[in-house]
């Protein structure tokens, strides 16, 4: 195995950049993952790891691998990894090409969702309901950054993504013959419970703002989550409870 001692090493300098910035990602079509767990959970959902760099003395946790290894020393993980308390090894993996069309019953849409902490958790409970895909329209999070990667705890290896416009998700829902809603506290809303949506798209808005008025303008209605007294709910959690009431 390669030994590296040092933080300017420019292997270490290319995945320390490509961390930090998306349209570098975007360039490579690579992505950074941390730790042993995620490594097996990778292994284990048919991807194939570029490069790895572990920290010297715990390469006997690595499962067998076909890429290029190298041994880093402490400080030279700290540098490769974004939190406080690295987790013995990073690597990188191609980012999936993403399918073409979209098939199923069930989606999430993300209007414009910024916080990566958001849109991980969402991957992960997607992937635990099952549902055929999420996607995503407008600005969102990029699902590919350090924290949606942490978030997701693997998820994000087996989520089914798609970026759409409006336009063209609702052009899609049509072929499925599927109805597009909302997810808004409007005067016109109606309760998630009173409806089926074992068959349907339903879309999730910017933590501020909430579903664009140029997106609702598209959509059969608006659905709401009955609550009691806060003002609203996160938006991980509104889509959880979505998710879940598409899958009982």
């Amino acid at each position: 195995m390669l030994t590296i001692t040092s933080r300017d090493n420019p292997q270490i300098k290319a995945v320390c950049a490509l961390s930090a910035s998306g349209k570098r990602r975007r360039e490579e079509e690579l992505f950074v993952c941390e730790g042993f767990t995620l490594l097996d959970e990778a292994l284990r959902s048919g991807l194939a790891p570029r490069q790895v760099f572990c920290v010297q003395g715990q390469e006997k946790r690595l499962p067998p691998l076909v890429c290029p290894v190298a041994l880093v020393t402490g400080s030279v993980l700290q540098q490769l990894s974004d939190v406080p308390a690295p987790q013995g090894v990073v690597f990188t993996l191609p980012i999936p090409k993403e399918p073409e069309t979209l098939c199923g019953t069930r989606f999430l849409a993300l209007d414009d969702l910024r916080d990566p902490g958001n849109l991980g958790t969402i991957l992960r409970t997607a992937d635990a309901f099952g549902l055929d895909g999420v996607i995503l329209l407008g600005d969102c999070a990029d699902p590919y950054s350090p924290k949606v990667v942490r978030a997701a705890m693997g998820s994000l290896f087996r989520a089914k993504l798609f970026h759409r416009s409006p336009q063209t998700l609702r052009e899609a829902m049509e072929r499925l013959d599927l109805p597009l809603y909302a997810a808004a506290l409007d005067a016109d809303s109606r309760p998630v419970t009173g409806l089926d949506l074992h068959r349907a798209c339903v879309v999730v808005g910017n933590e501020a703002h909430g579903v664009s008025a140029a997106v609702k303008d598209l959509c059969r209605g608006s659905v709401m989550i009955p609550i009691q007294s806060a003002e609203s709910l996160n938006a991980g959690v509104a889509a959880g409870i979505l998710m879940w009431e598409m899958s009982r």
